[in-house]
């Protein structure tokens, strides 16, 4: 049986459309730099940038912990049990636990496209004791609002024959080009679907126009309409949701938006394995600021001391 041939094809989301539009030194250290590294023999520069690439900081391992435990929660309801508020927290501080374990050891290296590793471990910035609490307290009270809020009921609630989506990566296609899209959780309600996405931040504009590109994927992988869809930000950290009725004005935008972003990165996008590397067309950010947590840094040329 022949091998796949794997190929560097070109993929949108809404976090890559907004790296692309932060830096395009990082898009390409983070999409194309690393590219092959598994065939580096031994290994080299490749493989030190896709060690680069893996890495978290603290405040979004924290939220990524959140996540893991919530979706932890769902499995265990399937199944016909489920997890207290303290449970719950407590299967975060595990989780958060194992990756710091991991990423202030030397642990990560043994797989390290797959193992935690803090960015603030790998860059030897201390890490005061104020953090670690925040983030723990941070973990208490998404737990908490989680299982306690009065208006997170219908998502506790909701059958699980209901259930349209948990944490599940999926693609459709748009512009010949393959969208992803990763709701957090999703249900149907008579006609209607409820997508939710979890925020352990302070809200951002940015995350209207994701949950929005979740409602064209809604459209197109489950044929909803629209006017039946309903869009949540759950702010768990700021224990408040924000609910976004679908317009259809919002949503031609937002499609616009996509279209606008993909069709810049087709400008430049290129299968390292074939074409010719235009330098040029990978600009550093002139914002110093964007560099302090980049987790190229160390890598980038261009980027502020």
């Amino acid at each position: 049986m022949a091998t796949k041939q794997f190929q560097c094809e070109l993929s949108w989301s809404a976090s890559r459309a907004k790296e692309f539009e932060r830096c395009r030194r990082e898009n390409w250290y983070g999409r194309y730099a690393s590219w092959g590294w598994w065939t580096e023999k031994p290994r080299g520069e490749k493989y030190d940038i896709m060690v680069h690439k893996c890495l978290t900081s603290l405040p979004a391992y924290a939220g990524d912990c959140m996540h893991r435990a919530i979706e932890r929660w769902f499995q265990l309801k399937q199944g016909g049990t489920t997890m207290t508020a303290k449970e719950l927290y407590e299967e975060a501080v595990d989780l958060f636990r194992e990756g710091w374990r991991q990423s202030s050891s030397d642990d990560w290296k043994a797989r390290p496209n797959k193992s935690t590793h803090l960015l603030e471990h790998h860059y030897e910035v201390p890490i005061p004791k104020e953090r670690t609490e925040a983030a723990r307290a941070l973990l208490e009270r998404c737990a908490n609002y989680f299982m306690n809020a009065p208006e997170l009921a219908p998502v506790r609630e909701a059958h699980p024959d209901n259930w349209r989506s948990l944490e599940t990566m999926d693609t459709y296609q748009f512009l010949g080009t393959k969208i992803y899209a990763v709701p957090d959780f999703a249900y149907a309600e008579g006609d209607r679907v409820h997508i939710w996405d979890w925020k352990t931040g302070k809200p951002r504009e940015a995350d209207i126009f994701q949950l929005h590109t979740y409602a064209l994927y809604a459209c197109e992988k489950w044929s909803v309409d629209p006017e039946n869809i309903v869009l949540y930000a759950a702010y768990l950290g700021e224990e408040k949701i924000q609910p976004i009725p679908v317009d259809l004005n919002q949503l031609s935008q937002a499609q616009d938006e996509m279209s606008s972003s993909l069709r810049e990165m087709m400008d430049v996008h290129y299968d390292p394995d074939v074409d010719d590397l235009m330098m040029e067309n990978w600009p550093a950010s002139p914002e110093a600021r964007k560099c302090g947590w980049c987790r190229f840094r160390a890598l980038c040329p261009d980027a502020a001391k």
